[in-house]
């Protein structure tokens, strides 16, 4: 497939890409690696807020102004600028190599991630923007003149977004979570879970994203990996049409069959201890257990009973009464059966609407914490002076009083830049799966940074990010970039190619994408059926500014093929997991760096 004569337009204006050329590229290379504090630090001042205790406020400098910014952190208020010069840091040091190679960026710096990717934006005034738009799996072809379209689908604004993100954080702060608690989440890509995510981040509790698509065995190993007290899920999700119960087969079956090893290690210590079993016999048993799990996370009982069998039929037990064997054998399976509880409790968002779904004493309704939160919230704006009764007299207000109004009940919590913000794993691809973390201050700043050097991204334009909150993609550009750099987001449930190869683009169309990230696999779907090509170009697509891809290596043919096919701006780009954003990309308009796939 070659590209079409009318698609061989050169990119638009570069408008935000600082680099414009190979000079640029040079002069900024040189500028990082003689003082990467200084280069990094005056990407991170510019890009987010931080917090200034002097001040209590949060301040970030304008470099289109030439002056620090701040909002008083009491109620959001626009304050005085301060009186700091332009080389002021908001932090002691910006890169402490002081005990390489563990490096610290941004030391004794403040920051919140959630302040800079939703409070922030409302209070420059763009609460009636579009933060997200959301469109289910479920497919209505009559829809728009027989082109088809979503059944269900709206509009979040950002002031929606702020309200929805301070009524999941009042609930987990009513299920006894704080700052350096730490929870799962496990959800369809539904707005509750950028909800749920964003209220983490508001409260400075670390959270873990685990793919919906991920075995209940993975999502046992990551729920205790990370030590989570709370997991998030849903009662199901949709998926090529069809209901996938979350609750009921991974989340259900995850706290139900798997024991953490050190527990299960734990039980069989303390049931061989209240027998009586002699000594050298006890280590036997313990010995076979700790053999059989040492490489596991969480364990089924029978991995446990399988290696109890096995050493109550050694040598060491020859001799040894049957019955007595068969005591032990009861003792400890029973004691693994009554294993306490893992977690403190799981909230189920309804989602499906299924009929008898199975119910735990630990489950929680979503919507019902909700709505014990929303009016804690209305009561906490009336003690605090605002005249509001209703949820829709909350985004009836204006920005500012609206964002004073909330944090009423909950203000962003200042955090250490270097403070853990998620644990995410690593696809596992070259050996075991590792947790990596990322925080609060780098990481945001460092992605909001690379959709303008990647994408020329401004507020306002819309982004199409195919991804999921499970995998880093969907948690740097999904959720973070697209919020920190003040962009409108699409957020699909189910996939971008059913029921047919034409969603996607039915979707750029519809809401004049500018910006599509996806991964390799996907184009690659695309290219093996004549017809997926027809059905992409039943629809328009000429809003596209630039589109990338992620996830794996891209080969020259399949680059080709997405510039032939939907935008000559079809740019490489590598990353990885660790890296949590784009570190080798196509700088966007660069006449020196001309794209081509080769």
């Amino acid at each position: 497939m070659t590209i079409a004569p009318e698609k061989m337009t050169p990119p638009q204006e570069i408008r935000v890409n600082p680099v414009r050329d190979r000079a640029s590229w040079e002069r900024m290379r040189a500028e990082a690696q003689a003082d990467p504090g200084a280069f990094h630090g005056g990407i991170a001042r510019r890009e987010i807020h931080w917090y200034d205790p002097k001040l209590d406020a949060w301040i970030r400098w304008n470099d289109d102004e030439q002056r620090w910014m701040a909002r008083s952190h009491q109620d959001g208020a626009k304050l005085a600028s301060p009186a700091y010069g332009p080389d002021y840091e908001p932090w002691q040091k910006a890169f402490d190599d002081s005990e390489a190679p563990f490096y610290r960026w941004f030391a004794g710096g403040l920051t919140n991630a959630c302040f800079n990717e939703v409070d922030r934006h409302v209070l420059m005034g763009g609460g009636e923007e579009t933060a997200f738009i959301f469109e289910g799996d479920r497919w209505d072809q009559s829809k728009n003149a027989g082109r088809g379209g979503p059944i269900v689908s709206y509009p979040v604004t950002r002031k929606k977004l702020l309200l929805e993100v301070v009524k999941a954080a009042k609930v987990l702060q009513n299920l006894g979570l704080k700052q350096g608690d730490r929870i799962a989440l496990n959800l369809p890509n539904i707005m509750e879970q950028i909800y749920y995510t964003e209220a983490a981040k508001r409260l400075g509790v670390i959270y873990t994203p685990v793919f919906g698509g991920f075995s209940d065995k993975t999502l046992s190993d990551r729920i205790h990996n990370a030590g989570a007290r709370v997991v998030i899920t849903s009662d199901g999700g949709y998926r090529n049409a069809q209901i996938v119960a979350y609750k009921e087969i991974y989340t259900d079956k995850a706290l139900d069959n798997f024991v953490p090893i050190e527990t299960a290690q734990a039980i069989v210590e303390a049931r061989l201890t209240e027998l009586g079993v002699e000594t050298s016999l006890a280590e036997r048993i313990k010995e076979a257990v700790r053999e059989a799990i040492k490489s596991e996370i969480t364990v089924e009982r029978a991995d446990v009973m399988r290696a109890v069998g096995l050493a109550l039929a050694s040598d060491e037990f020859r001799g040894i009464d049957t019955a007595y064997k068969s005591q032990i054998r009861t003792a400890i399976a029973l004691g693994l059966v009554e294993a306490p509880e893992r977690v403190d409790g799981v909230v189920v968002v309804r989602h499906t609407r299924q009929p008898d779904l199975n119910w735990r004493s630990r489950d929680q309704w979503s919507h019902e914490l909700i709505e014990t939160a929303t009016a804690q919230i209305i009561a906490a704006a009336q003690e605090a002076g605002h005249q509001v009764s209703s949820e829709a007299d909350l985004l009836a207000m204006p920005d500012g009083e609206l964002v004073a109004a909330l944090w009423a009940t909950s203000k962003p919590v200042p955090v250490e830049a270097e403070y853990p913000l998620f644990f995410i794993y690593t696809s596992g691809s070259t050996g075991k799966p590792k947790g990596v973390v990322h925080t609060h201050g780098g990481y945001v700043a460092g992605v909001a940074h690379t959709v303008k050097v990647a994408f020329d991204a401004l507020p306002g334009d819309v982004i199409f990010v195919v991804a999921d909150p499970g995998w880093i993609t969907g948690q740097s550009y999904m959720i973070c970039a697209t919020l920190a750099a003040r962009l409108t987001g699409i957020i699909i449930e189910g996939s971008p190619v059913f029921p047919s190869a034409g969603r996607y683009s039915s979707i750029i169309e519809r809401y004049r994408v500018n910006i599509f990230k996806a991964g390799v696999t996907f184009l690659k779907a695309i290219m093996s059926d004549p017809q997926n090509v027809q059905d992409v170009n039943h629809y328009d697509m000429s809003s596209l500014r630039v589109a990338t891809f992620c996830a794996e290596p891209c080969s020259p043919s399949v680059q080709q093929f997405g510039m032939a096919l939907m935008t000559p701006q079809y740019i490489n780009s590598y990353w990885a997991t660790e890296h949590g954003g784009i570190v080798w990309t196509h700088f966007f308009g660069n006449p020196d760096y001309p794209l081509q796939a080769d």
